[in-house]
């Protein structure tokens, strides 16, 4: 299957998005940003991407969406991504990277210098893309900021968020994208990271954390999140709330601690994110001490 990405333009392609999102997140789930907000998101001059086959088929549909909302931040041109989303049936085959790379490439020429967008804490195959793959770093964090909700694959659980900052001209996004390069933090051995979270096996089969450590002495730490999270909650959904409540607490502490998440760990079947005490601008540029 050969892919083409493209901006989308008219009504029939911003249908397709929707039907995309509602494949993705289920029918009626609140997130979806359905064929009004489109129209008018493209008419303020909004950012639209969709993927398909370069050979056309009966179906019109896409196998990619991405919208971005114009943004601005600390005085810099940005753009805040509202929806990001590939087919289930065809994950894993580099789909949501590539609409990321044309975006990027897109944004840069416009002078755009930031992309950010909210990912679940407890995700840790999004959060394995945004940092490790793209190069992403989280800043911050918010609480239950869409209330509880009973979409598929999250129901019932609070809707916390951490907020991924992609700055897609610095040394650290340059070196992943454009030359294949390591992060600074796949180059740290384990030994120099400090487990934050205590977890154990539980009856119900799935791991549950069961403490968190009240003192954070060395620049790099883990926190221990699910290895998959839709598993989680329909084996013990009791587990996933705990999961919810303590990594909230974890993940507000680092940040007041001055910590950034910059990487996401996985070890043993286990997902671990990386925190790292800095500032923006010195982990933005650590790819230039290589």
């Amino acid at each position: 299957m050969t892919i083409a990405v493209r901006q989308l333009h008219t009504i029939e392609d911003l249908r397709a998005a929707v039907a995309l999102q509602q494949a993705v997140l289920g029918e009626r789930s609140h997130p979806i940003w359905r064929l009004p907000h489109l129209l008018h998101i493209q008419r303020s001059g909004g950012f639209l991407l969709g993927a398909r086959e370069t050979i056309p088929t009966a179906s019109d549909a896409l196998h990619g969406v991405l919208i971005d909302l114009i943004a601005e931040v600390d005085g810099y041109p940005a753009r805040r991504t509202v929806a990001w989303g590939v087919d289930p049936q065809l994950r894993n085959r580099g789909i949501g990277l590539r609409l990321r790379e044309i975006e990027r490439r897109s944004l840069q020429e416009l002078g755009v210098d930031l992309v950010y967008w909210d990912v679940d804490p407890l995700s840790s195959v999004e959060l394995h893309i945004a940092l490790n793959k793209l190069g992403g770093i989280v800043t911050a964090c918010s609480s239950n900021g869409l209330g509880s909700s009973n979409d598929t694959g999250i129901g019932g659980l609070a809707t916390d968020r951490v907020r991924v900052e992609w700055w897609i001209g610095s040394p650290r996004v340059t070196g992943r994208m454009e030359h294949g390069l390591p992060l600074p933090h796949q180059q740290i051995g384990l030994h120099e990271m400090a487990v934050l979270t205590k977890t154990t096996l539980l009856p119900t089969g799935v791991r549950g954390l069961i403490d968190c450590e009240p003192r954070v002495t060395t620049d790099h730490v883990l926190a221990e999140i699910p290895e998959n999270l839709a598993d989680l909650q329909e084996r013990d959904h009791e587990a996933a709330i705990q999961w919810r409540l303590r990594v909230r607490e974890l993940i507000e502490r680092l940040f007041r601690l001055d910590y950034l998440g910059i990487g996401l760990i996985h070890e043993g079947g286990r997902s671990f994110l990386l925190f790292k005490k800095g500032t923006r601008k010195t982990e933005l540029r650590a790819a230039d001490k290589r």
